[in-house]
């Protein structure tokens, strides 16, 4: 049980958590936090990543030890802006946190193309 609550006091300071919960809201930041909790905890050999894509536990984990919060406002601002109907809250939440760490310098240059060209 300790180590549940201390990982959860590490994984708050990797995502900055205080100052997170000046912008957005508790409650959600605290699901995102639990997720990567369980991904933290997880001692089964893969862990399932969206519908299909299956992963090594320690793969996951090691992407997961690498969000931060640039991450999370991404997943918090991708939340906000999301109109379709969403299923699995979590599994869409878990993608979300995992995909992330992969796509965020690409995100935001494709944020800046868009803006800078004029986009609607």
């Amino acid at each position: 049980m300790t180590d549940g609550f201390e990982k959860k006091a590490e994984i708050r300071e990797q995502i900055e958590y205080d100052i997170l919960c000046q912008q957005y809201d508790r409650m959600q930041l605290d699901e995102l936090v639990e997720i990567m909790l369980e991904v933290a905890m997880n001692r089964s050999p893969t862990v399932k990543i969206g519908r299909d894509a299956e992963y090594p536990t320690g793969f996951v984990q090691q992407r997961f030890e690498k969000i931060t919060s640039m991450h999370i406002e991404k997943v918090m601002d991708g939340i906000r802006e999301n109109t379709t109907r969403v299923w699995n809250t979590k599994a869409y939440l878990m993608a979300a946190l995992f995909n992330s760490v992969s796509t965020i310098d690409n995100h935001y240059a494709m944020l800046v193309n868009h803006d800078f060209h004029g986009g609607p």
